[in-house]
């Protein structure tokens, strides 16, 4: 953090003292955070800018980077007693109505992320300007850390956008653009970054006015009436329901201060928004999430370690199915230009057509922007001089070794010697690929997750003869690309599918022993998990599923052996989700489970299970995950150091297969748990059902092997 003297805002009087200027911190600081020395000094200021009542009062940031990124997340972390969460939301709450209460016009500059208490910093001002630039960021995240708004947020943000606009933003947890904010009324105006400090200047002395809409009719009755209201908390609460089962709180306290915040005075509704962030603060949800959060900026300071400047980057894609259209569209919306490759000009169109359409719909992007990205992408069916220039080449063609070889041999000779080489493969060998180029140290594994768009994980996966510079170049690229990179070894299955695929065999052996495909994924998804096993196995396709099967029983044997479910349905031409016949049906609205499943897989026969407790259910299935990543730990598959190799597998699992945040990732959760609990249950489980419930070694000597 720095020493204190850095923690403290500055107050300037200009315009002979009728305009007053804070700064948040100074130039030196590359993040702005509220600490409790910061807020003591803002009070400070505040308290000198009421005695000597200028006109008008700007607060800014001290660079054009960062404004405010709220609270010190390791305080939250640390709070055990709901009393303290109680004490740090009155300290912002009084610092902010302080705020609120001067009598001058105040103004906030908004440059760089604006989230959590500094938005709610903003909130308390008159007027809002922000910055019409891509790092210019406002609204209020509290939600995915377990807890609400605890400065004043769910008190004043309905107040200024309505009801209906205030848990959108707060319940899901957004951050928004600063031309989105304009559109809902977060912000008053959206301006140049060099005309910002005048601009808000000007507001603040009065000599440019501000007038705002004064909104719909919907959003006034919504929110002004005693019905509207309701109505609106109805629909919030059915929908909350079903995004998050009941798993996690702080959005449900959430929709309750916002509502009711609306009919109350600011001291009667901001004591009960402090007394709920002092009960939310404490669950072992928010320390779960604050967990998951810590691994996300482990994962973003991979980074660091490399000098990268992605905007100079000339990036290449080699097959423009699903995946490589959506990589090239990463691609292009961060770097300087991209090449799509492939022989097949039918692929080409559609993967041109695939990419417009996922542009098409991020609303955060204006028209100019998803043209210029759109006209980035050069789509290239023979070769050409362009792709000399390549920086990095994705392959991410179909999961065949000898046609990948093919591919890398070729490109070797067409690229520079500098150029990295990554495969998008989820199963081969990386290190066998780099076999067949010349300078192997700049090949990589380069593991996107299926939609491309959306999922936020990369495995970068290094070979025999990777080098450093390459892993650290590749990681900082996956971030500058929105991702969450995780670096693990070359090993049948990576770190993500390995530690999958016994979850996925044991929903297979629990529907082989007469569990229905309901029951199974009923009590995955009662665990927190976003879909139950079958039904993911159907969304990764039966095919696939039975090709990384056998790539998984060569590499690990008996233990990951499963009965051939998938297989027997792909046969018959049920392939999952992709031709809408897997496991379930997916021809009507919502997909229904195949009414000729038992007697295809000749299940008709086998005996009724004696122990249907859901519990018992998800201890077979998610022990499953606990075991193989205790083993990918101590065989260094997610590095030598065990501290930083949980938190890789804990990102992995959270961001890669959607193991529920609530619960911190499935090292967390086995922690919490408590390991020889586990392990007993596993020794019990493999007495009935052998060796894939073996439980994992304690550390030994290879769990050195790794990075």
């Amino acid at each position: 953090m720095g020493s204190k003297t850095k923690e403290v805002v500055s107050l300037a009087f200009s315009n002979g003292d009728s305009l007053a200027t804070i700064s948040l911190g100074n130039e030196t600081e590359t993040s702005i955070v509220l600490t409790p020395t910061r807020m003591e000094s803002l009070v400070n200021a505040i308290e000198e800018v009421r005695r000597r009542k200028p006109k008008g009062l700007v607060l800014r940031s001290p660079t054009l980077k960062s404004f405010c990124v709220g609270a010190d997340i390791s305080v939250i972390q640390g709070v055990t007693d709901p009393k303290t969460g109680v004490a740090l939301a009155r300290q912002g709450q009084e610092a902010y109505n302080l705020l609120e209460d001067l009598p001058c016009t105040t103004v906030v500059a908004i440059s760089g992320p604006c989230v959590g208490g500094g938005c709610e910093l903003a909130l308390a001002c008159d007027y809002r300007i922000g910055a019409d630039s891509q790092h210019t960021t406002i609204g209020l995240p509290e939600t995915k850390l377990g807890i609400l708004p605890g400065f004043g947020g769910t008190y004043r943000l309905p107040r200024l956008v309505g009801l209906a606009a205030a848990l959108d933003v707060i319940l899901a947890g957004k951050v928004l653009r600063t031309k989105q904010a304009l559109r809902i009324g977060l912000v008053d105006r959206v301006v140049a970054e060099s005309e910002l400090y005048d601009i808000a200047s000007e507001v603040a002395l009065g000599t440019k006015l501000i007038t705002r809409p004064k909104g719909s009719i919907l959003r006034r009755v919504t929110s002004s009436t005693r019905l509207g209201r309701l109505i609106t908390e109805k629909a919030a609460s059915k929908s909350l329901r079903k995004q998050t089962k009941g798993c996690y709180p702080a959005p449900e306290k959430a929709l309750s201060r916002c509502v009711e915040g609306l009919s109350l005075d600011r001291q009667s509704a901001l004591a009960l928004e402090s007394r709920d962030l002092g009960d939310l603060i404490v669950t072992p949800e928010c320390k779960s999430l604050v967990h998951v959060f810590y691994l996300t900026e482990h994962s973003k300071a991979l980074a660091k370690s490399s000098k990268l400047d992605h905007k100079s980057v000339h990036g290449m894609v080699i097959g423009a199915g699903t995946m490589g259209a959506g990589i090239a569209g990463l691609l292009a919306q961060k770097c300087k230009s991209v090449i799509v490759k492939d022989t097949a000009l039918t692929s080409l169109q559609r993967g041109k057509e695939h990419l417009r359409k996922i542009i098409t719909k991020r609303r955060n992007l204006s028209s100019f922007e998803r043209a210029t990205i759109l006209n980035k992408i050069d789509w290239l069916q023979y070769n050409s001089e362009t792709v000399k220039r390549s920086d990095i080449v994705i392959e991410a063609v179909f999961e065949n070794m000898e046609l990948k070889k093919s591919i890398f041999q070729g490109l070797a000779s067409q690229v520079s010697s500098k150029c990295i080489l990554a495969s998008n493969t989820s199963s081969l060998s990386v290190s066998e690929m780099a076999s067949s180029i010349s300078n192997p140290e700049r090949f990589i594994g380069m593991h996107f997750f299926n939609p491309v768009e959306r999922m936020p994980l990369v495995e970068l996966i290094y070979g025999e003869q990777t080098s450093e510079e390459t892993i650290h170049k590749t990681a900082a690229l996956s971030v500058a690309l929105g991702k969450f990179p995780i670096i693990v070894k070359d090993v049948p299955g990576f770190l993500v599918n390995r530690i999958l695929i016994p979850y996925l065999n044991e929903a297979v052996y629990l529907l082989e022993q007469g569990y229905s495909v309901t029951e199974i994924d009923s009590a995955a998804l009662a665990f927190g998990m976003p879909m139950g096993p079958i039904r993911l196995l159907d969304e990764v396709g039966l095919d696939v599923a039975a090709h990384v099967s056998e790539i998984m029983i060569q590499g690990y044997g008996e233990r990951m052996a499963v009965p051939p479910f998938a297989k027997t349905l792909m046969e018959s031409g049920r392939l999952g989700k992709k031709n809408k016949k897997g496991f379930y049906d997916y021809s009507s609205r919502e997909p229904l489970v195949w009414e000729g499943l038992t007697e295809n897989l000749g299940l008709s026969e086998t005996a009724a299970p004696t122990n249907r407790d859901e519990q018992y259910i998800q201890e077979r299935l998610i022990f499953h995950l606990v075991n193989e990543a205790m083993k990918c730990l101590y065989e260094g598959v997610a590095g030598s150091d065990i501290e930083n190799a949980e938190k890789q597998i804990d990102l992995g699992m959270v961001m890669g297969i959607g193991f529920p945040p609530f619960r911190g990732g499935v090292m967390h959760y086995a922690h919490q748990l408590g390991l020889e609990k586990v392990r007993q249950r596993l020794h019990e489980f493999a007495d009935h059902y052998g060796v894939r419930y073996v439980p994992w070694e304690e550390p030994g000597a290879s769990a050195s092997n790794g990075r």
